[in-house]
C-alpha cells in the first residue's frame, strides 16, 4: 500500500493560489509514491473540483487540531504558507515520519527533513535549518503541472521567432488588477495580431474587465482555465506578461518571451534570480511607463537559453525517497 502524503496549504482571493497551484504541481509528480490528502482551510471551488477530478483527497479544516490529529509516524507532510512558522514546524516534525517545507522566503528557523525553494539562484547557505535537512534548490526542482513539464521538454532551443501574439496573466487572484492595466498599455501598440488574457477563479475584476474588451476582437479572454487549457494558451502565444511567480515559469516552459517584474516580498527571489539570468525582459514594480518599456525593449531581449528542462518530476521523487527519518 502506498503511505500517506499530507499536504497542508491554503489559497484565495488574499492569498493568492500560487500556493495550491505548485503543491498540486508536487501532488502529480508523487501520485505514484504516494496516496495524498490536502488539508486546507480556503480552496477556491474550481481548485478543489481539479483534486476532485485528479483523484486527490480534500479535507476542509477549521483548526489546525483536525490536520495534527491525522498524523503518524508513517506519513509525510508537505507544509506550503506564510502561516506555518517555526512553532508550527516542530508540533508537525514531532509527530510525522518525514516534513518537507515549500518555500520562497528563507524567513524563519526551519524544522524539515527536505527544503524546495525553486527560485534560480538559490542557495542552502540563506537557510536556517536541521543538520540533516535536504534541499532541492533551483530549477532543476521546478514545479509545474504536467502540461508544462511537457512543453518544456519539448521546447526548441532557438525559442519562438515570431513576436505578435501577447498574453497577460496575473495570477489567480491579481488583487491589484494589474490585468487591465497591462491592457491599457498594450492596447497602445499595433503590433499584436492577438492578445490573450486569462484570469484566475479569484479574480475580482471581471465585469471592469469586460466593460473594457467588449468591443475589441481582437482581444481573447478566458478565466479559470484548469492545467491544459493554461498550457494551450501559452503555446499559442509569444510573449507573456506576468509576474515574477509560478506563471513565469510557466511562460518561460512554453518558450514566451517573458515581460516580468514583481509587486509582491515573495516574487523578489524569483524575479531577481532570472533577471541575472537574462531571462525576462524587465517591467520592474510594473507601472504604465515600465510596462510600456518592457514591451519597446522585447527586440533587444537575446536570450534563447532552455532553462527548465521538463526532468524535475523524476529529481523530486528521488529525493522524495531518501528524507523519511528512521
Amino acid at each position: 500500500m502506498k503511505s500517506d502524503l499530507f499536504i497542508r496549504t491554503d489559497g484565495s482571493a488574499e492569498i493568492g493560489l500560487g500556493h495550491l497551484v505548485r503543491c498540486m504541481s508536487l501532488s502529480s509528480i508523487l501520485g505514484k509514491q504516494f496516496k495524498i490528502t490536502f488539508f486546507c482551510r480556503e480552496i477556491p471551488e474550481q481548485i478543489e473540483f481539479e483534486l476532485k477530478q485528479h483523484g486527490i483527497l480534500l479535507k476542509r479544516i477549521s483548526q489546525e487540531s483536525s490536520f495534527f490529529d491525522q498524523l503518524t509516524e508513517q506519513s509525510t507532510v508537505v507544509l506550503d504558507g506564510y502561516s506555518f512558522d517555526s512553532d508550527y514546524q516542530i508540533k508537525v516534525y514531532q509527530k510525522a515520519g518525514a516534513v518537507a517545507c515549500i518555500d520562497d522566503l528563507y524567513d524563519r528557523d526551519f524544522y524539515a527533513d527536505l527544503i524546495i525553494n525553486h527560485a534560480p539562484g538559490i542557495s542552502k547557505e540563506q537557510y536556517s535549518a536541521q543538520p540533516h535537512t535536504k534541499f532541492a534548490l533551483g530549477l532543476e526542482y521546478v514545479l509545474l503541472r504536467p502540461p508544462f513539464l511537457k512543453a518544456a521538454s519539448q521546447l526548441d532551443e532557438t525559442g519562438k521567432m515570431k513576436t505578435d501574439r501577447l498574453l497577460i496573466c496575473f495570477g489567480g487572484s491579481d488583487s491589484k488588477n494589474l490585468t487591465l492595466r497591462a491592457l491599457n498599455v498594450v492596447s497602445d501598440f499595433n503590433q499584436f495580431k492577438k492578445i490573450i488574457i486569462i484570469t484566475g477563479s479569484a479574480y475580482r475584476f471581471k465585469n471592469e474587465l469586460l466593460r473594457k474588451i467588449k468591443n475589441d476582437t481582437n482581444v481573447d479572454y478566458y478565466h479559470a482555465l484548469n492545467a491544459e487549457e493554461m498550457a494551450r494558451a501559452f503555446l499559442r502565444s509569444d510573449i507573456a506578461i506576468v509576474p515574477s511567480s509560478g506563471i513565469l515559469f510557466e511562460a518561460l516552459a512554453t518558450g514566451n518571451i517573458a515581460i516580468s517584474g514583481t509587486y509582491t516580498d515573495n516574487q523578489k527571489d524569483v524575479y531577481s534570480g532570472f533577471k541575472k539570468l537574462n531571462a525576462i525582459v524587465d517591467a520592474g514594480e510594473f507601472s504604465k511607463q515600465q510596462i510600456s518599456e518592457a514591451i519597446q525593449d522585447i527586440k533587444n531581449h537575446k536570450n534563447k537559453n532552455k532553462l527548465i528542462d521538463g526532468k524535475s518530476p523524476e529529481r523530486l521523487r528521488r529525493i522524495f525517497q531518501t528524507i523519511k527519518r528512521d
